[in-house]
Protein backbone atom coordinates (compact mmCIF):
# COMPACT_ATOMS: atom_id res chain seq x y z
CA UNK A 1 0.00 0.00 0.00
CA UNK A 2 1.44 3.35 -1.03
CA UNK A 3 1.69 5.93 1.76
CA UNK A 4 -0.31 9.08 1.23
CA UNK A 5 1.93 12.06 0.49
CA UNK A 6 2.24 14.71 3.17
CA UNK A 7 -0.09 17.67 2.66
CA UNK A 8 0.99 20.83 4.44
CA UNK A 9 -1.35 23.06 6.41
CA UNK A 10 0.64 26.12 5.36
CA UNK A 11 3.28 26.79 2.72
CA UNK A 12 5.38 29.97 2.71
CA UNK A 13 7.65 30.87 -0.15
CA UNK A 14 10.04 33.69 -1.00
CA UNK A 15 13.53 34.39 0.33
CA UNK A 16 13.97 32.30 3.46
CA UNK A 17 16.59 32.95 6.15
CA UNK A 18 16.34 29.99 8.48
CA UNK A 19 18.80 30.88 11.20
CA UNK A 20 19.93 27.25 10.90
CA UNK A 21 23.65 26.87 10.29
CA UNK A 22 23.12 23.63 8.41
CA UNK A 23 20.96 25.39 5.83
CA UNK A 24 20.82 29.17 6.31
CA UNK A 25 19.01 29.90 3.05
CA UNK A 26 16.05 28.34 1.28
CA UNK A 27 13.13 29.33 -0.94
CA UNK A 28 10.12 27.84 0.86
CA UNK A 29 8.84 26.34 4.11
CA UNK A 30 6.08 23.80 4.71
CA UNK A 31 4.16 23.66 8.01
CA UNK A 32 2.14 20.74 9.36
CA UNK A 33 0.56 20.41 12.77
CA UNK A 34 2.09 23.64 14.02
CA UNK A 35 5.67 22.59 13.24
CA UNK A 36 8.11 23.02 10.39
CA UNK A 37 7.64 19.98 8.17
CA UNK A 38 10.17 20.82 5.46
CA UNK A 39 12.49 23.58 4.28
CA UNK A 40 13.71 23.59 0.71
CA UNK A 41 13.36 24.79 -2.85
CA UNK A 42 10.12 26.36 -4.02
CA UNK A 43 9.18 23.58 -6.43
CA UNK A 44 9.97 20.90 -3.85
CA UNK A 45 7.85 22.53 -1.13
CA UNK A 46 4.95 23.54 -3.36
CA UNK A 47 4.46 19.86 -4.21
CA UNK A 48 3.30 19.47 -0.60
CA UNK A 49 0.26 21.64 -1.17
CA UNK A 50 -3.17 20.11 -0.81
CA UNK A 51 -6.67 21.42 -1.40
CA UNK A 52 -6.78 22.92 2.12
CA UNK A 53 -3.21 24.26 2.22
CA UNK A 54 -2.86 28.00 2.78
CA UNK A 55 -0.09 29.62 0.74
CA UNK A 56 1.62 32.74 1.99
CA UNK A 57 4.46 34.88 0.73
CA UNK A 58 5.63 35.52 -2.81
CA UNK A 59 8.87 35.86 -4.70
CA UNK A 60 9.31 39.37 -3.27
CA UNK A 61 8.66 38.21 0.31
CA UNK A 62 11.17 37.21 2.97
CA UNK A 63 10.49 34.59 5.64
CA UNK A 64 12.41 34.62 8.93
CA UNK A 65 12.02 32.95 12.32
CA UNK A 66 9.65 34.93 14.52
CA UNK A 67 11.33 37.75 16.40
CA UNK A 68 12.02 37.41 20.11
CA UNK A 69 12.03 40.58 22.21
CA UNK A 70 14.14 39.50 25.16
CA UNK A 71 13.39 42.51 27.38
CA UNK A 72 10.17 44.48 27.54
CA UNK A 73 7.60 45.48 30.14
CA UNK A 74 4.21 44.42 28.86
CA UNK A 75 1.84 46.00 31.36
CA UNK A 76 3.72 49.31 31.24
CA UNK A 77 3.60 49.18 27.43
CA UNK A 78 -0.12 48.41 27.55
CA UNK A 79 -0.89 51.25 29.95
CA UNK A 80 0.95 53.80 27.84
CA UNK A 81 -1.94 53.71 25.39
CA UNK A 82 -4.13 55.43 28.01
CA UNK A 83 -1.52 57.85 29.35
CA UNK A 84 -0.46 61.33 28.25
CA UNK A 85 2.51 61.13 25.92
CA UNK A 86 5.18 63.63 26.94
CA UNK A 87 8.02 62.02 25.01
CA UNK A 88 10.32 63.98 22.76
CA UNK A 89 8.24 63.00 19.72
CA UNK A 90 5.24 64.68 21.33
CA UNK A 91 6.59 67.73 23.18
CA UNK A 92 9.70 69.87 22.74
CA UNK A 93 9.54 72.09 25.81
CA UNK A 94 8.22 72.27 29.34
CA UNK A 95 5.66 74.77 28.06
CA UNK A 96 4.34 72.26 25.49
CA UNK A 97 4.32 69.54 28.15
CA UNK A 98 2.26 71.75 30.48
CA UNK A 99 -0.16 72.52 27.66
CA UNK A 100 -0.61 68.84 26.87
CA UNK A 101 -1.35 67.92 30.48
CA UNK A 102 -3.71 70.91 30.77
CA UNK A 103 -5.64 69.63 27.74
CA UNK A 104 -5.89 66.17 29.33
CA UNK A 105 -7.17 67.70 32.58
CA UNK A 106 -9.90 69.58 30.72
CA UNK A 107 -11.41 66.28 29.58
CA UNK A 108 -11.27 64.46 32.93
CA UNK A 109 -13.25 64.82 36.17
CA UNK A 110 -11.62 67.01 38.85
CA UNK A 111 -9.83 64.93 41.46
CA UNK A 112 -9.01 62.10 39.06
CA UNK A 113 -5.49 60.91 38.29
CA UNK A 114 -3.59 61.95 35.19
CA UNK A 115 -0.78 59.59 34.28
CA UNK A 116 1.81 60.97 31.89
CA UNK A 117 5.11 59.57 30.67
CA UNK A 118 8.18 60.04 28.57
CA UNK A 119 9.85 63.32 29.53
CA UNK A 120 13.62 63.64 29.30
CA UNK A 121 15.14 66.98 30.23
CA UNK A 122 17.89 66.55 27.63
CA UNK A 123 15.32 66.77 24.83
CA UNK A 124 13.39 69.70 26.33
CA UNK A 125 14.30 73.24 25.28
CA UNK A 126 14.74 74.30 28.91
CA UNK A 127 17.17 71.42 29.60
CA UNK A 128 15.50 70.80 32.96
CA UNK A 129 12.85 68.44 34.34
CA UNK A 130 9.30 69.71 34.77
CA UNK A 131 8.74 70.99 38.30
CA UNK A 132 5.94 70.52 40.80
CA UNK A 133 4.81 74.08 40.04
CA UNK A 134 4.62 73.29 36.31
CA UNK A 135 2.30 70.37 36.93
CA UNK A 136 0.26 72.41 39.43
CA UNK A 137 -0.25 75.05 36.74
CA UNK A 138 -1.27 72.38 34.23
CA UNK A 139 -3.75 70.52 36.44
CA UNK A 140 -4.45 72.22 39.80
CA UNK A 141 -7.54 70.07 40.45
CA UNK A 142 -6.08 66.71 39.41
CA UNK A 143 -3.42 64.38 40.74
CA UNK A 144 -0.58 64.14 38.20
CA UNK A 145 2.18 61.54 37.95
CA UNK A 146 4.71 62.15 35.17
CA UNK A 147 7.28 59.43 34.52
CA UNK A 148 10.73 59.97 33.07
CA UNK A 149 11.29 58.06 29.82
CA UNK A 150 13.42 55.50 31.72
CA UNK A 151 10.83 54.89 34.42
CA UNK A 152 13.52 55.55 37.03
CA UNK A 153 12.28 59.02 37.98
CA UNK A 154 8.93 60.76 38.33
CA UNK A 155 7.51 64.21 38.97
CA UNK A 156 4.24 64.66 40.88
CA UNK A 157 2.09 67.70 41.48
CA UNK A 158 0.88 68.99 44.85
CA UNK A 159 -2.49 67.21 44.67
CA UNK A 160 -0.73 63.90 44.01
CA UNK A 161 1.60 64.37 46.98
CA UNK A 162 -1.36 65.21 49.20
CA UNK A 163 -3.33 62.20 47.95
CA UNK A 164 -0.36 59.92 48.71
CA UNK A 165 0.40 61.51 52.08
CA UNK A 166 3.92 62.41 50.98
CA UNK A 167 6.02 65.51 51.50
CA UNK A 168 6.51 67.30 48.17
CA UNK A 169 9.87 67.07 46.38
CA UNK A 170 10.89 68.01 42.87
CA UNK A 171 11.86 64.55 41.55
CA UNK A 172 11.18 61.06 42.93
CA UNK A 173 13.86 58.56 42.00
CA UNK A 174 13.05 54.84 41.48
CA UNK A 175 9.31 55.50 41.85
CA UNK A 176 8.09 52.01 40.94
CA UNK A 177 8.39 50.57 44.43
CA UNK A 178 7.30 53.75 46.20
CA UNK A 179 4.16 54.27 44.11
CA UNK A 180 3.22 50.64 43.45
CA UNK A 181 -0.35 50.02 44.56
CA UNK A 182 -0.86 53.61 45.69
CA UNK A 183 -2.13 55.02 42.39
CA UNK A 184 -5.37 53.49 41.15
CA UNK A 185 -4.71 50.86 38.50
CA UNK A 186 -6.97 50.07 35.55
CA UNK A 187 -9.82 47.67 36.30
CA UNK A 188 -9.35 43.99 35.44
CA UNK A 189 -11.41 44.37 32.28
CA UNK A 190 -9.57 47.53 31.25
CA UNK A 191 -6.17 45.95 31.89
CA UNK A 192 -7.16 42.95 29.80
CA UNK A 193 -8.26 45.19 26.93
CA UNK A 194 -5.01 47.18 27.03
CA UNK A 195 -2.86 44.04 27.22
CA UNK A 196 -4.65 42.48 24.24
CA UNK A 197 -3.98 45.64 22.22
CA UNK A 198 -0.30 45.60 23.26
CA UNK A 199 0.00 41.95 22.23
CA UNK A 200 -1.49 42.82 18.83
CA UNK A 201 1.05 45.61 18.50
CA UNK A 202 3.86 43.14 19.12
CA UNK A 203 2.43 40.76 16.53
CA UNK A 204 2.39 43.62 14.01
CA UNK A 205 6.15 43.94 14.61
CA UNK A 206 6.69 40.21 14.00
CA UNK A 207 7.28 39.38 17.68
CA UNK A 208 6.29 35.81 18.51
CA UNK A 209 7.92 35.60 21.95
CA UNK A 210 8.94 38.11 24.59
CA UNK A 211 10.63 38.18 27.97
CA UNK A 212 9.15 40.36 30.70
CA UNK A 213 11.68 41.10 33.49
CA UNK A 214 9.65 43.94 35.03
CA UNK A 215 11.09 44.79 38.45
CA UNK A 216 9.04 43.81 41.47
CA UNK A 217 6.58 41.54 39.68
CA UNK A 218 4.83 39.60 42.43
CA UNK A 219 3.57 36.03 42.29
CA UNK A 220 0.10 37.46 41.60
CA UNK A 221 1.48 39.57 38.74
CA UNK A 222 3.16 36.50 37.25
CA UNK A 223 -0.01 34.44 37.55
CA UNK A 224 -1.98 37.19 35.83
CA UNK A 225 0.48 37.09 32.92
CA UNK A 226 0.12 33.31 32.80
CA UNK A 227 -3.68 33.55 32.77
CA UNK A 228 -3.60 36.10 29.94
CA UNK A 229 -1.42 33.74 27.90
CA UNK A 230 -3.56 30.69 28.63
CA UNK A 231 -6.79 32.46 27.69
CA UNK A 232 -5.28 33.99 24.53
CA UNK A 233 -5.28 37.65 25.60
CA UNK A 234 -1.50 37.54 25.12
CA UNK A 235 -0.75 35.62 21.94
CA UNK A 236 3.04 35.42 22.22
CA UNK A 237 5.17 32.98 24.15
CA UNK A 238 6.22 34.62 27.42
CA UNK A 239 9.28 34.27 29.66
CA UNK A 240 8.57 36.07 32.95
CA UNK A 241 10.96 37.10 35.70
CA UNK A 242 9.76 38.63 38.95
CA UNK A 243 10.53 39.49 42.55
CA UNK A 244 13.07 37.27 44.34
CA UNK A 245 10.80 36.65 47.33
CA UNK A 246 8.01 35.29 45.16
CA UNK A 247 9.90 32.75 43.06
CA UNK A 248 9.25 29.08 43.62
CA UNK A 249 10.22 26.28 41.23
CA UNK A 250 7.17 25.08 39.30
CA UNK A 251 6.24 22.21 37.04
CA UNK A 252 3.81 24.48 35.17
CA UNK A 253 6.34 25.68 32.61
CA UNK A 254 5.25 25.10 29.02
CA UNK A 255 6.25 26.14 25.54
CA UNK A 256 3.87 29.10 25.98
CA UNK A 257 4.73 30.42 29.44
CA UNK A 258 7.64 30.09 31.83
CA UNK A 259 8.17 31.80 35.18
CA UNK A 260 11.90 31.51 34.65
CA UNK A 261 13.36 33.37 37.56
CA UNK A 262 14.00 36.68 39.27
CA UNK A 263 14.94 40.25 38.42
CA UNK A 264 17.46 41.96 40.71
CA UNK A 265 18.00 45.70 40.37
CA UNK A 266 21.58 46.82 41.07
CA UNK A 267 22.38 50.44 41.89
CA UNK A 268 25.71 52.21 41.91
CA UNK A 269 25.91 52.05 45.73
CA UNK A 270 24.75 48.45 46.26
CA UNK A 271 26.94 46.19 48.37
CA UNK A 272 28.70 43.46 46.39
CA UNK A 273 28.39 40.86 49.15
CA UNK A 274 24.66 41.46 49.54
CA UNK A 275 24.03 41.17 45.80
CA UNK A 276 26.17 38.03 45.58
CA UNK A 277 24.15 36.51 48.42
CA UNK A 278 20.87 37.31 46.62
CA UNK A 279 22.14 35.78 43.39
CA UNK A 280 23.40 32.64 45.13
CA UNK A 281 20.11 32.21 47.00
CA UNK A 282 18.06 32.58 43.81
CA UNK A 283 20.35 30.15 41.99
CA UNK A 284 19.91 27.55 44.74
CA UNK A 285 16.12 27.80 44.32
CA UNK A 286 16.47 27.01 40.63
CA UNK A 287 15.87 30.55 39.36
CA UNK A 288 17.37 32.18 36.35
CA UNK A 289 18.70 35.57 37.51
CA UNK A 290 18.38 38.78 35.49
CA UNK A 291 20.66 41.47 36.91
CA UNK A 292 19.76 45.04 35.98
CA UNK A 293 23.15 46.71 35.56
CA UNK A 294 23.62 49.60 33.17
CA UNK A 295 27.18 50.76 33.73
CA UNK A 296 29.99 51.48 36.17
CA UNK A 297 29.88 50.10 39.69
CA UNK A 298 26.58 48.30 39.09
CA UNK A 299 28.16 46.25 36.30
CA UNK A 300 31.17 45.44 38.48
CA UNK A 301 28.87 44.21 41.27
CA UNK A 302 26.82 42.10 38.83
CA UNK A 303 29.91 40.48 37.32
CA UNK A 304 31.39 39.75 40.74
CA UNK A 305 28.18 38.07 41.92
CA UNK A 306 28.22 35.77 38.90
CA UNK A 307 31.97 35.19 39.17
CA UNK A 308 31.42 33.79 42.66
CA UNK A 309 28.90 31.30 41.27
CA UNK A 310 31.36 30.19 38.62
CA UNK A 311 30.99 30.17 34.83
CA UNK A 312 29.66 26.61 34.60
CA UNK A 313 26.80 27.35 36.99
CA UNK A 314 26.09 30.73 35.44
CA UNK A 315 25.95 29.32 31.91
CA UNK A 316 23.87 26.31 32.98
CA UNK A 317 21.22 28.57 34.55
CA UNK A 318 21.59 31.12 31.75
CA UNK A 319 21.93 33.95 34.22
CA UNK A 320 21.81 37.26 32.43
CA UNK A 321 22.80 40.90 32.73
CA UNK A 322 20.21 43.38 31.49
CA UNK A 323 21.40 46.44 29.54
CA UNK A 324 25.22 46.57 30.05
CA UNK A 325 24.87 49.82 28.12
CA UNK A 326 28.28 51.30 28.85
CA UNK A 327 30.80 48.49 29.17
CA UNK A 328 34.56 49.06 28.74
CA UNK A 329 36.72 46.27 27.28
CA UNK A 330 37.88 44.75 30.62
CA UNK A 331 34.28 44.37 31.76
CA UNK A 332 33.26 42.82 28.42
CA UNK A 333 35.98 40.24 28.89
CA UNK A 334 34.97 39.69 32.50
CA UNK A 335 31.36 39.07 31.46
CA UNK A 336 32.60 36.53 28.92
CA UNK A 337 34.63 34.78 31.60
CA UNK A 338 31.68 34.80 34.02
CA UNK A 339 29.48 32.77 31.67
CA UNK A 340 26.67 35.35 31.76
CA UNK A 341 24.46 36.34 28.86
CA UNK A 342 23.73 39.99 28.08
CA UNK A 343 20.33 41.27 26.97
CA UNK A 344 20.76 44.71 25.46
CA UNK A 345 19.15 47.38 23.28
CA UNK A 346 21.12 48.73 20.30
CA UNK A 347 18.09 50.72 19.19
CA UNK A 348 18.96 53.20 21.95
CA UNK A 349 22.00 54.20 19.90
CA UNK A 350 19.70 55.80 17.37
CA UNK A 351 16.98 56.99 19.71
CA UNK A 352 19.20 58.54 22.40
CA UNK A 353 22.49 58.83 20.55
CA UNK A 354 22.75 62.62 20.72
CA UNK A 355 22.33 62.50 24.48
CA UNK A 356 25.05 59.84 24.75
CA UNK A 357 27.40 61.97 22.65
CA UNK A 358 26.89 64.91 24.98
CA UNK A 359 27.83 62.81 28.01
CA UNK A 360 30.71 60.64 26.77
CA UNK A 361 34.28 61.20 25.67
CA UNK A 362 34.89 60.11 22.09
CA UNK A 363 36.91 57.05 23.17
CA UNK A 364 34.04 55.96 25.42
CA UNK A 365 31.66 55.68 22.48
CA UNK A 366 33.23 52.29 21.69
CA UNK A 367 32.06 51.17 25.15
CA UNK A 368 28.44 51.98 24.34
CA UNK A 369 26.46 48.84 23.51
CA UNK A 370 29.74 47.14 22.47
CA UNK A 371 28.16 44.35 20.44
CA UNK A 372 31.25 43.31 18.47
CA UNK A 373 33.36 43.11 21.61
CA UNK A 374 30.68 41.10 23.43
CA UNK A 375 30.55 38.58 20.59
CA UNK A 376 34.34 38.39 20.34
CA UNK A 377 34.48 37.82 24.12
CA UNK A 378 32.12 34.85 23.84
CA UNK A 379 29.18 36.55 25.54
CA UNK A 380 25.78 35.06 24.59
CA UNK A 381 23.70 38.03 23.43
CA UNK A 382 20.03 38.72 22.89
CA UNK A 383 18.25 41.89 21.81
CA UNK A 384 15.27 43.53 23.45
CA UNK A 385 13.46 46.83 23.01
CA UNK A 386 12.99 47.75 26.69
CA UNK A 387 9.50 48.88 25.64
CA UNK A 388 7.86 51.18 26.50
CA UNK A 389 11.19 53.03 26.85
CA UNK A 390 11.54 52.52 23.10
CA UNK A 391 9.04 51.10 20.59
CA UNK A 392 9.03 47.30 20.29
CA UNK A 393 10.54 47.16 16.81
CA UNK A 394 13.09 44.39 16.12
CA UNK A 395 13.96 45.82 12.71
CA UNK A 396 14.88 49.14 14.35
CA UNK A 397 17.26 47.25 16.64
CA UNK A 398 18.79 45.33 13.73
CA UNK A 399 19.31 48.51 11.72
CA UNK A 400 20.86 50.32 14.70
CA UNK A 401 23.26 47.44 15.38
CA UNK A 402 24.58 47.75 11.82
CA UNK A 403 24.65 51.54 11.52
CA UNK A 404 25.45 52.75 15.06
CA UNK A 405 24.22 56.22 14.18
CA UNK A 406 22.13 58.71 16.13
CA UNK A 407 19.03 60.27 14.62
CA UNK A 408 21.21 63.30 13.93
CA UNK A 409 23.59 61.17 11.86
CA UNK A 410 26.45 61.00 14.38
CA UNK A 411 28.42 57.75 14.38
CA UNK A 412 28.83 56.12 17.78
CA UNK A 413 31.67 53.62 18.08
CA UNK A 414 31.58 52.24 14.52
CA UNK A 415 34.15 49.56 15.46
CA UNK A 416 31.34 47.84 17.39
CA UNK A 417 29.10 47.29 14.37
CA UNK A 418 27.96 43.75 13.68
CA UNK A 419 26.69 42.01 10.54
CA UNK A 420 23.05 41.76 9.50
CA UNK A 421 22.92 37.97 9.94
CA UNK A 422 24.43 38.32 13.41
CA UNK A 423 21.86 40.95 14.39
CA UNK A 424 18.96 38.83 13.10
CA UNK A 425 20.27 35.87 15.06
CA UNK A 426 20.33 37.95 18.25
CA UNK A 427 16.65 38.86 17.77
CA UNK A 428 15.66 35.23 17.08
CA UNK A 429 17.93 32.44 18.35
CA UNK A 430 19.53 34.72 20.94
CA UNK A 431 16.24 35.38 22.70
CA UNK A 432 15.16 31.76 22.36
CA UNK A 433 18.44 30.56 23.92
CA UNK A 434 18.28 32.97 26.87
CA UNK A 435 14.72 31.79 27.43
CA UNK A 436 15.70 28.11 27.32
CA UNK A 437 13.55 27.38 24.25
CA UNK A 438 16.18 27.17 21.52
CA UNK A 439 15.44 23.47 20.93
CA UNK A 440 11.88 24.23 19.79
CA UNK A 441 11.96 27.72 18.27
CA UNK A 442 14.25 30.53 17.16
CA UNK A 443 15.17 28.95 13.81
CA UNK A 444 13.43 27.30 10.88
CA UNK A 445 14.31 23.62 10.71
CA UNK A 446 12.15 20.49 10.45
CA UNK A 447 10.56 19.66 13.78
CA UNK A 448 10.77 23.19 15.19
CA UNK A 449 7.63 25.09 16.09
CA UNK A 450 6.41 27.12 13.13
CA UNK A 451 6.93 30.62 14.53
CA UNK A 452 7.70 32.87 11.56
CA UNK A 453 7.50 36.39 10.27
CA UNK A 454 6.94 37.39 6.64
CA UNK A 455 8.55 40.67 5.53
CA UNK A 456 8.20 42.69 2.36
CA UNK A 457 11.99 42.95 1.85
CA UNK A 458 15.08 41.03 2.87
CA UNK A 459 17.12 42.67 5.68
CA UNK A 460 20.16 40.76 4.47
CA UNK A 461 19.94 42.31 1.02
CA UNK A 462 18.90 45.94 1.52
CA UNK A 463 21.21 48.74 2.76
CA UNK A 464 21.31 48.92 6.59
CA UNK A 465 19.69 52.37 6.54
CA UNK A 466 16.58 50.84 4.91
CA UNK A 467 16.09 47.92 7.30
CA UNK A 468 14.00 49.87 9.81
CA UNK A 469 11.51 50.72 7.04
CA UNK A 470 10.89 47.06 6.11
CA UNK A 471 7.28 46.16 6.76
CA UNK A 472 5.88 43.03 8.35
CA UNK A 473 3.37 41.32 6.08
CA UNK A 474 2.32 38.52 8.41
CA UNK A 475 3.16 36.85 11.70
CA UNK A 476 2.74 33.12 12.22
CA UNK A 477 2.78 31.25 15.54
CA UNK A 478 2.65 27.45 15.57
CA UNK A 479 1.51 27.47 11.97
CA UNK A 480 -1.41 29.87 12.47
CA UNK A 481 -1.43 33.27 10.84
CA UNK A 482 -2.10 35.40 13.94
CA UNK A 483 -1.58 38.79 12.29
CA UNK A 484 -1.46 40.00 8.72
CA UNK A 485 -1.24 43.42 7.15
CA UNK A 486 -4.51 44.60 5.70
CA UNK A 487 -3.38 44.40 2.08
CA UNK A 488 -1.99 40.83 2.36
Amino acid sequence: MTARPLRADLVLFGRVWTGDRERPRARAVAVLGGRIAAVGDEAEILRLRGAATEVLGGRDATILPGFVDAHLHLLALARRAEEVDCSRESVRSVAELVAKIRAAAASRPPGSWIRAFGYDEFFLEEKRPPRVADLDAAAPAHAVRLLHRTGHAAVLNTVAFQRLGMAPCEVIYEPAGLLRGRIPAPSADEAKRLVAAASDRLLASGITMFHDPSPGQSAADIERLRAWVEEGTIRQRVIALGASADFEPSDRASRWFRHAGVKIMIGEADDADEVAAQVAAADRRGAQVALHAVEGAALVVAIEALRRLGPARTRARRHRIEHAALCPPPLCEAIGESGAAVVTHPGFLRRFGEKYRSELRREEEDWLYPLRRFLDSGVPLAFGSDAPIAPPSPLDNVSAALLRESEGGSRLGPSQRILAAEALALHTQGGAWVGGLESICGSLAPGRLADLVVLDRDPLEVPPAEIAAIRVRATVIEGRVVWRRGDV
